[in-house]
């Protein structure tokens, strides 16, 4: 998608501890869908589990399941226009994926100060990648990505954000958004100059204040929570959120307990709404172990 851009500097960093919690299991499926206007789907997803390696970032790829794994998910929506913005979402996808396993491997996931570092850190060099290549070829000069990366390891689910695609947590039958969009217009909420409801029908709403790529240095923001049994996780390129509201997803996820006919209903209903964008989910449904 294409969009313009002003700095933020922002951190919410991890402190405390919570209580070592037994590892579950998590099964996520993922779709990408161009949409009814745009020519090229400037989207990317990925699913991984971080200690196998395995990794599905197509449509109909299946469900991937790890049990007592981390595991990742994440969504990127690209600027830049046709193939720049599919390469910098791309290559966040695949480097934050690379970078997350290295840490895992090394033992780097374990105490939430240390696995928001690797976040960040994952983060970051995605960052690099995608502003190197754009230096490197000047064809792709500009072109960025959103970022929503969900990490679960330990009972816990960990969210990075840059940019506006969205995180949500399905619990209860109530859709919670887990991140806060790095734009404008949720600047100018935050500042009271706006309501929500006027922020979702602005002509300004595409106005992102960061992106991967574009600028040497990016802040990500952080959050986490504790996962529930039956928890569903939804991530999201803006294309899915501007369509519907967090109660038709809920109602959705509801009524489609399959997590990839939930997929499909997301982005139908994207596309009966009329998916001017790209239109790209990850989900993902949590289950604790069975205690006998």
């Amino acid at each position: 998608m294409r969009r313009a851009r002003i700095p933020v500097n922002r951190n919410e960093p991890f402190t405390a501890e919570f209580p070592a919690l037994p590892e579950g299991a998590i099964e996520i499926a993922g779709r990408s869908d161009v949409g009814l206007i745009r020519e090229h789907n400037e989207d990317s997803f990925l699913i991984g589990n971080l200690a196998t390696g395995e990794v599905f970032s197509e449509n109909d790829a299946g469900i991937l399941r790890a049990d007592a794994q981390p595991a990742l998910l994440m969504v990127a929506d690209g600027v830049g226009g046709a193939a720049s913005g599919e390469i910098a979402s791309s290559l966040a996808t695949q480097v934050v994926f690379d970078k997350l396993r290295e840490r895992a491997s090394h033992g780097a996931l374990k105490g939430a100060v240390v696995i928001a570092d690797s976040l960040q850190q994952s983060i970051l060099a995605g960052n690099k990648a995608i502003h190197e290549h754009s230096k490197a070829d000047r064809t792709h000069h500009g072109m960025g990505t959103t970022a929503t990366v969900g990490l679960i390891v330990s009972g816990m689910v960990y969210f990075a954000q840059v940019g506006d695609s969205r995180a949500y947590i399905i619990r209860d039958g109530v859709a919670r958004q887990m991140t806060k969009d790095q734009s404008l217009v949720q600047r100018m909420v935050d500042a009271g100059k706006l309501t929500p409801e006027q922020a979702e029908r602005s002509e300004h709403r595409n106005i992102i204040l960061q992106a991967l790529g574009p600028e040497v240095s990016i802040v990500p923001e952080f959050t986490r929570d504790r996962l529930m049994d039956g928890d569903i996780l939804v991530l999201c390129s803006d294309g899915l959120s501007n369509q519907m509201s967090a109660g038709e997803m809920s109602a959705m996820a509801a009524s489609n307990p399959d997590l990839e006919a939930f997929c499909e209903a997301l982005i139908n209903r994207a596309l009966d709404t009329g998916a001017p964008d790209n239109v790209t989910v990850v989900v993902g449904r949590y289950k604790m172990p069975v205690v006998s």
